[in-house]
């Protein structure tokens, strides 16, 4: 299964929870192989698997610098690179870009794979855009857009009889390399936050991915036209996670409740439209109330797992020492109530 973690708006905890949801699956199924990759130029989530804050950062540096036997980074810029000179086949070094980042963080489960985040990903989007465009060969832009799906099949051949799980860190600009990341994905979660442009997002994600109200006059050139005429798949929305409500009482805040009910019902509104109903946005079958759920804001939690490269089944109440030598405090039923509820989402996963 592959799993894409995306919304069209910053700052909603998209890093952090693939993150967590990665490396809480993996140490929940060890039998299977788990890789993430990292398809934002900020390259968050590998900083926090490599190591957290600090070494993390000197981690993917040094990946950046090395070259492997094509002379390209070790780093999904450095597969962008190969794959620009060779965009319409692979190009056979694809397992090349694959890190084992236990080897770098002993916290993390060995069965974790990671594919480290680049900030050359800004730089190569002109040069991958203009190749896509390109009128010959016949399907360039299908054949653009398999980049990520064809890193995927290397990874798949080389692992076969084992069950493997992706998950994909995206970007929220909709630029082509967060195209393809979507295309690579056979599942979409989408974290929100309880504000008036997260629930402003929900319109974005709809017209960008599944077509929804698209002015007419963008249609034949949209992703999602573009992705039809190449049949391919579009990913279904898994979940929905209302991400970050502040507690009271051990519920949402009436405040944060109220806008996340704005959140729940634009999903609703594009789900249930008839223009998006025969693509089908969600699972056959699935009730729509099913793909939400509340996550309990991170706070502390999610600034002493990043900043040290814990996961989250690793962290303990008490005092924790930040990288920086500042200390502070996870108290006890915060820790336990976002431990809880990323378990659940993990289960329906």
């Amino acid at each position: 299964m592959k799993y894409a973690i995306w919304n069209n708006k910053g700052g909603v905890g998209k890093s952090f929870l693939c993150f967590t949801l990665a490396t809480e699956y993996a140490k929940k199924h060890p039998q299977k192989k788990v890789v993430v990759i990292d398809m934002c130029p900020q390259a968050n989530v590998s900083e926090i698997i490599l190591g957290g804050n600090g070494g993390g950062a000197e981690k993917i540096q040094s990946l950046i610098e090395a070259q492997i036997s094509d002379g390209f980074s070790r780093t999904i810029g450095g597969y962008f690179d190969a794959r620009i000179r060779s965009p319409h086949q692979q190009t056979g070094s694809e397992l090349s870009y694959a890190i084992k980042p236990s080897e770098s963080n002993e916290k993390i489960p060995q069965n974790i794979s990671l594919i480290a985040g680049d900030p050359s990903l800004e730089l190569q989007i002109q040069t991958v855009n203009a190749i896509a465009t390109q009128t010959l060969p016949d399907g360039a832009w299908a054949n653009v857009h398999s980049w990520i799906k064809d890193l995927q099949k290397a990874i798949e051949n080389h692992c076969s009889g084992r069950k493997l799980v992706f998950f994909i860190d995206c970007n929220p600009s909709f630029s082509s390399y967060t195209e393809q990341a979507i295309l690579a994905a056979d599942r979409l979660i989408v974290p929100c936050t309880p504000d008036g442009s997260s629930a402003r997002a929900i319109g974005n994600l709809a017209r960008l991915v599944y077509g929804y109200r698209a002015p007419q006059r963008y249609t034949e050139g949209s992703f999602h036209s573009k992705a039809r005429q190449a049949n391919m798949a579009i990913p279904k929305i898994h979940l929905v996670l209302l991400n970050k409500a502040s507690a009271f009482s051990s519920q949402p805040a009436k405040a944060f409740q109220a806008m996340l009910n704005q959140v729940k019902k634009r999903f609703k509104g594009f789900c249930e439209d008839p223009t998006t109903q025969s693509v089908g946005v969600i699972e056959k079958g699935r009730n729509i109330d099913d793909i939400f759920r509340d996550m309990p804001d991170a706070h502390t939690v999610a600034v002493a797992s990043s900043s040290s490269g814990l996961p989250l089944y690793e962290l303990q109440p008490g005092s924790h020492k930040l990288p920086d030598g500042t200390k502070t405090m996870i108290n006890k039923d915060p820790l336990n109530r976002y431990k809880q509820a990323i378990s659940g989402i993990v289960n329906n996963l």
